[in-house]
Formats: C-alpha cells, structure tokens, sequence
C-alpha cells in the first residue's frame, strides 16, 4: 500500500506517481503485482458498469495499458471486448477536487446546470462537448460508479511533447501554428486555457499535437482567488503569478506560454520561472541555429508585459504561418526537338524575382510551357507569342507596380484570403487566380491578332500551362493538354486537367487510362490559345512545403513516360537541372514521338 504524503488516500491505481486525488508525489512506486491487482479491480467495476455505455454501443472494456498520469488524473488504453475498437479512459477518484465546476464555466458556455454530480470530470465533459478542433482531444460519455470517476475519450496517441527530441525548426512552426489554433478555440469561447506546456500535450509521429489537459481552464474575465491557479514554472505569464480578485485573465497569457513551448523544443531548456527572470539572458545560438525571424516572433511572445506580446492567438499564428514559406526555389528546364520532329514548337519561360527590404525577402516566380500547333502554319510562333504575353502581363501588373513603389518591404505576398497584397501606396490586393487568367487571355488574343495580320499563319495555336509561385503559394492556370504536376510528400499527382477529346472520353467512362494512350484521336485537344476569342481557363491554387516537387510539361514527355516512371526520375535526382535533363533524355529513349519541354522547381 502506497499512502499519500499529503492528503493520506491510499487508493492508488496502477504505476502511480503521483496521488489520483490531491496530484501529490508518490515517494514509493507500486510493484507490479499490485499494479495488476488495481487494474485488474478497474476491469471489474468496468465490467459491471457497461450499462454506462450502451448509448455508444460499447459493451465490456478492456484495459490494455496505463498510458498516462497527469495530476490525479490516469489515462488507460481500452478496447471493447470482442472488437478492434480502442479508447482511452480516464479515471480518477470521486473525490478528487473539479476547479472547473467553482469556475463559472456553465454560465459562461450557457451550459444548463443539472443537479450536482459527484464526478470530477463532469465540468470537462461539457465543456469539451463544446470544441471540434482536431487538436483538443473529444470526449464520449463520463460516469462516476462507487469509488471511481470515469470519463471515456477519444483514444490518444502519441509521446509527451516534453519527452520529444530532435524536431527541426519547421517542425516547431507546425507545432506552434497549431498551438495557436487550440488556444484560438478557447478564446473564440471566451477562456483562456492557462495550462499549456509539453506535459499536457502529446505529439504523434506525423507531428500533430493533441491537449489532453484542461483543468486551468478559466473565463476571460475578473479572477475569483477562491479557485487558485497555481503559476506552471517556465510556462505561465509572469502575470499569473500576481493574480489577486481585481486581475482580468488575460488571454495573452497562452500566448506567453505557446512562446516557451517553442523555446524548450528549439533549445531543449526550459524558460527560468516567470518571476525569476530580471536576469535571464535569453539565447538560442549556439545551442541552436534559429532563423532570426522565428526568433523575433519567440521573443515578443514572451514579452514579460502583455502590452508587447502580440494582441492575440491568430496574429501569432499568421506570423509563423509567413515563415513557412519556402526560402530557397531551385528551378531546372529543358526542351528538344524529340526524334521524329524536325522543328522545336515548344516555348519555355523561366522567371524567378527574388529581393529583400527590411529583412523580409519574397520570392515571386513565373513558369511557362507552351507547345505550338499547327506546323506549317508557325505553331512555334504561336507558343513564342504566348509565354511572352503572360510574362509581358505579369510583369506589368504585379512585378512593375510593386517596383514602382515605395511602400512596403515585401514586392507581393499573400494574404489570409489567398490573394496578393502588393507593396503599392494603396495597398492593391488581387486574386493570383485572376491575375493568370487575364495574362492568358492577353496571350490568346495576341496569338490571334499576330495570325489575323499574317494571313499565312492562320490555323496556328499553342497550349499553354503557367504557374505563379510567391511565398509558398502555388497558382497554376492552363489550356490544353500541357499538364503541371505536384509531387508531394513522396507521391506524385497530376493537378491539371488535359482539354483532350481522349482525357473527356475516360471522364464519361468511355475509355479506359490505357485505352486513350493508344486512341487514333488521342493528340485532339478541344481548347487551345488562338482557337476563339472567348476562353475559358482553368485556374487552380496550392500550397506548397518544403520538399515539394512542381513539374510542368508539354505531352511529348507523358505521351512518352508513365506518372510512375516521371515520379522516380523527379525522386532519384535531388537537382531540379538534372532531373530536367533526364526527363527528356528518358522521353527520347522511349521514341521520342514529339517535342518535349518541362520545367522542374524544387522547393527547399
């Protein structure tokens, strides 16, 4: 028997460390066998409350491990019997204390107050019934049954993010956009969360966090000193540990915290305590090697007064969204006249823009393919007249403007909406999905003026595919069957939508995939630059992350080469050059049909 030092409950449950009623420390860990013997004994009352969860459908739960103990609280690893079905349960004594039932959390989420339930999880119950974020864990049904609390959730997964080593700095922008977005789900609530820090949050191995913890939960509004909360060294506000009946929490006070959580995972040390910091100098160098900018968002968060620090979750949350855009854009091309072809109808344009004022840089880049139709009648004017048109346009309506200005560090970047801001004095805010559209538009006209003033060249025509990349978004617009693919995260997706009458006919299930690669009419395009005045462009935006493969192409390279055999050549070749390179001498030795052009940008 393990007796607690503090308030002397002797009912501990399995490996317990700390009290399940008071979250003491235990000096004396249990021994195994009596650990099987609690849990063995929550089995059995498990057992005989199952009536508890008819309403889910559950029958007996099964535990199969301890996972977690925070505070008073244990969480286990349940299965229902008989099924594949896993939870986590939480479990705790009924006697254990609910600050959150003291609080006025009920009157400040309109929950209606039932008769007092002896259930120490009741409050958190409710209140995360309230939240759909994938980051706050959800919970399913709560009773109490003799001496325990049960509360059933969603199961967790995952390390504490306090035992996680080795994240890279962009994994710690994730961590902390994603750190804003949960503490903007209590504050849109109107509650500070006041209990961020590694302990309470788990990770899983594709970098997502999950809060598990929500006991310091609290109304923004005058702090009643009858429900204590206890400042958490290294993580809490300074403010938090000067509360008296006449403070406000504040929700800023998350932001402080969402700031040293960045700071332990990037230098692995955690902040002093709050109250302990006149003579703390704070360095991330040499222990890391932290871009200044992420650096300046850290230390503003935890600013000691909340005046400084940001005004609130989603300004944080905006400010490390900028930092992931990519910092570096490699870009390889290569075009040939193929094997068969005497003349090269293909036109490639490369533009890439890069500055820095005020320590901001943008990156603005612009990536055409364009292959001629016509033969005779010049199809390589007409790709030549439309990769010129839309960097004639582009450059005009979006790199010129914001030359011209003297506002604004940053030439374009984008906004909340998705849209381009421009560094004009007015602040000029356009869709990047119009801005393609009327560049390509601008092109087909000029294709179809050139051939009205040169009667000879009628019946010329040009698909064409162009991609606008600034910060890390992508927006690509096109006509006809040139394609832009995006490999990702180690797959490759065509993101394009050939204009072929082959690609319309498998739509409508009339051909299969293999089927339209050898159809007679397989070459047919149905809209193309200079078939008509009135156009229609397809126009589509991404997102991009480092790592990100972005290849545009005319279709002598897919009429040659499978998606698979494209994707393992973008794989094994790390340099977007070489990668070009060896995509058309791959469609070459495949028979080399038709001119082949790509264009390969490598996002680091």
């Amino acid at each position: 028997m393990v007796v607690c030092p503090k308030c002397k409950y002797t009912g501990h449950l399995g490996r317990s460390r700390e009290c399940i009623k008071c979250g003491a420390r235990l000096e004396v860990q249990l021994e195994e066998k009596c650990k099987d013997a609690h849990e063995m004994a929550i089995s059995e009352a498990l057992t005989e409350t199952a009536e508890h969860f008819a309403s889910l459908g559950q029958g007996k739960l099964v535990i199969d491990e301890l996972v977690a103990q925070l505070g008073a609280v244990q969480y286990y690893d349940v299965h229902e019997d008989g099924d594949n079905l896993h939870y986590t349960l939480a479990v705790c004594s009924k006697d254990v204390d609910d600050p959150l039932s003291k609080v006025g959390l009920y009157e400040e989420l309109g929950i209606p107050r039932d008769a007092e339930e002896d259930n120490p999880f009741k409050t958190q119950f409710e209140m995360l019934s309230r939240f759909n974020s994938p980051g706050i864990i959800k919970a399913k049904q709560c009773f109490s049954d003799g001496e325990l609390s049960y509360m059933l959730l969603e199961r967790i997964s995952g390390r504490k993010l306090s035992e996680v080593r080795g994240l890279n700095e962009a994994d710690v922008r994730q961590i902390g956009i994603q750190l804003c977005q949960i503490a903007d789900s209590f504050h849109r609530q109107r509650l500070v969360h006041n209990g961020l820090e590694p302990d309470s949050i788990l990770i899983d191995e594709r970098c997502r966090i999950k809060v598990i913890r929500f006991d310091r939960v609290r109304p923004a509004r005058r702090y009643d000193p009858t429900v204590p909360l206890e400042p958490i060294d290294s993580y809490s506000a300074p403010e938090i540990y000067t509360l008296t009946e006449k403070s406000v929490l504040d929700r800023r006070s998350d932001i402080y915290a969402i700031g040293a959580i960045m700071y332990f995972l990037l230098t692995g040390q955690p902040l002093p305590p709050a109250n302990e910091m006149n003579d703390f100098v704070y360095e991330f160098y040499p222990t890391a090697v932290v871009s200044p900018a992420l650096e300046r968002i850290i230390m503003r968060a935890i600013s000691p007064d909340p005046a400084d620090r940001y005004n609130s979750v989603n300004e944080v949350k905006f400010a490390l969204t900028g930092l992931s855009a990519p910092t570096s854009v490699q870009v390889g091309y290569a075009s040939d006249v193929g094997k068969i072809r005497d003349l090269n109808e293909d036109s490639v344009l490369v533009l890439d823009l890069r500055q820095c004022f005020e320590s901001l840089g943008t990156h603005i880049g612009l990536y055409v393919v364009s292959d001629g139709m016509g033969g005779e009648a010049a199809g390589e004017v007409a790709s030549r007249i439309a990769v010129r048109a839309v960097a004639e346009w582009v450059t005009d309506k979006l790199i010129s403007a914001s030359l011209r200005s003297t506002h604004g560090s940053q030439l374009a970047e984008p906004t909340q909406t998705g849209s381009l801001m421009l560094a004009s004095d007015t602040g000029v805010d356009i869709k990047a999905s119009k801005l393609l559209t009327d560049a390509i538009c601008y092109a087909n006209s000029e294709v179809l003026d050139y051939a009205q003033y040169h009667p000879t060249t009628r019946g010329l025509g040009a698909t064409l595919t162009a991609a606008l990349l600034v910060g890390n978004t992508l927006t690509v617009g096109h006509v006809g069957d040139s394609r832009c693919y995006l490999l990702s995260a180690g797959r490759i997706q065509q993101i394009t939508e050939d204009h072929s009458l082959v690609e319309r006919m498998v739509r409508r299930g009339e051909l299969t995939r293999e089927e339209a690669k050898i159809h007679p009419n397989r070459n047919i395009i149905y809209r193309s630059i200079g078939s008509r005045r009135e156009i229609e462009v397809d126009v589509l935006t991404r997102s991009l992350r480092r790592g990100d493969y972005v290849l545009l192409c005319s279709d002598g390279l897919t009429s040659m080469l499978s998606d698979e055999q494209i994707e393992l050549i973008l794989k094994r070749n790390t340099d977007p050059a070489q990668a070009a390179k060896e995509l058309v001498v791959a469609a070459n030795a495949a028979g080399g049909e038709d001119n082949v052009s790509v264009i390969v940008v490598a996002v680091d």
